[in-house]
């Protein structure tokens, strides 16, 4: 019972409350517990259920089990929960986020209230983007003794955490630089990492998201790790290959295309699967190296012979690969690049927690 898990229900029924809109004095506490649920991977698919269906018993389930995972795994937020409406006392330490706007719109400072005026500042280095700077105010931490102290470290990491996760979630625009924000170039590395077929599925484009013309030829196939469609593009590490999905699209009778979704545990590891295709690629003799504008994190394109064309991208850690398969593959290669953008697209909408719908452009956004 220390853990925390007992105010599960109670947190949960603060966060259904909060996506129906009807939030009580409740509602700044849930604001922060649904942003320190979206850092797990688990707690943020929850919340995407609950918000579809408050109602569904089945979605507040998986919600209360996030929750008590969170509670259970970490005991600094178990902790700070504890002083606030949630966890029962009457008058709860307070939490205030505040930036700057003047004179430093780069520091964002976070006070622990009422009565303990400690505050603790995060402050992004305005020439090093990628540094921040977490500093507790001194005058407070002086007046400590070191058992409070003690007591305390979970609690200011924890909430320098749900501050960075807010951010994160709000968007807050530091001076002219977003603050990690999600789809920038450098949170590349926090993106969500697509682990299960469905998900992998979901980025195939489906028949609303190409252009007209084309029809579903064969699929949409999916497994996990490897298959008969997909084979392990890691040989020796094949657990790092989670999931994987394809669909085949054709217009009347030819040419097809070949859409195959491939993710792994991390970008180094996609990264390592992208030179094993080109591999297997380029080990055929009649394959041509290709030029292909950059999509993603890195993009390639082979032909082979008049009739197969591949286009290869990285986005994070899923591999991408549209395969042509037709008569004039040198001449229709350019034609595969919107069909790569179009697929990159959704894989990054999957990674940043969205439901992948993007659709076909004949020329590049």
């Amino acid at each position: 019972m220390g853990d925390g898990r007992e105010r599960a229900p109670r947190v949960v029924g603060a966060l259904v409350r909060l996506t129906r809109g009807t939030a009580g004095p409740d509602r700044a506490v849930a604001e922060v517990v649904r942003a320190r649920l979206q850092l797990m991977p688990e707690g943020a698919r929850a919340l995407a259920a609950i918000e579809a269906g408050p109602a569904d018993p089945r979605a507040r389930g998986e919600l209360t089990a996030a929750v008590a995972q969170l509670l259970a795994t970490d005991p600094g937020f178990a902790q700070y929960l504890t002083t606030t409406e949630l966890g029962g006392p009457a008058d709860p330490t307070t939490v205030q986020l505040r930036t700057d706007p003047e004179p430093d719109p780069t520091t964002v400072h976070l006070r622990v209230g009422p009565e303990d005026r400690s505050t603790v500042q995060l402050r992004v280095e305005p020439r090093n983007p990628s540094t921040v700077q977490l500093r507790v105010d001194p005058a407070a931490a002086g007046a400590r003794a070191l058992a409070a102290r003690r007591s305390n470290t979970a609690l200011v990491v924890a909430l320098a955490l749900v501050l960075i996760a807010a951010l994160v979630a709000l968007g807050i625009h530091l001076g002219s630089r977003p603050l990690l924000q999600p789809t920038g170039p450098d949170f590349a590395h926090a993106a969500r990492t697509v682990r299960d077929p469905a998900q992998a599925q979901g980025v195939l484009p489906d028949l609303t998201a190409m252009p007209s013309g084309w029809q579903v030829a064969s699929g949409p196939r999916s497994g996990a790790s490897s298959g008969p469609d997909v084979p392990c593009l890691l040989p020796g590490a094949c657990d790092q290959q989670l999931a994987y999905a394809t669909v085949t699209f054709s217009t009347t009778p030819l040419p097809s295309v070949q859409f195959t979704v491939v993710t792994f545990t991390s970008a180094e590891a996609a990264g390592r699967a992208f030179d094993t295709r080109l591999d297997l690629l380029d080990a055929r003799g009649d394959a041509t190296v290709a030029t292909v504008p950059s999509i993603g994190d890195r993009s390639a394109a082979r032909t082979r012979g008049g009739s197969t064309a591949e286009t290869l991208v990285r986005v994070d850690s899923v591999l991408l690969y549209v395969h042509y398969s037709g008569p004039g593959a040198t001449v229709a290669l350019p034609g595969l690049t919107p069909f790569a953008r179009l697929l990159a697209e959704r894989a990054q909408q999957a990674e940043q927690g969205r439901t992948p719908d993007a659709v076909f452009h004949a020329t590049a956004p």
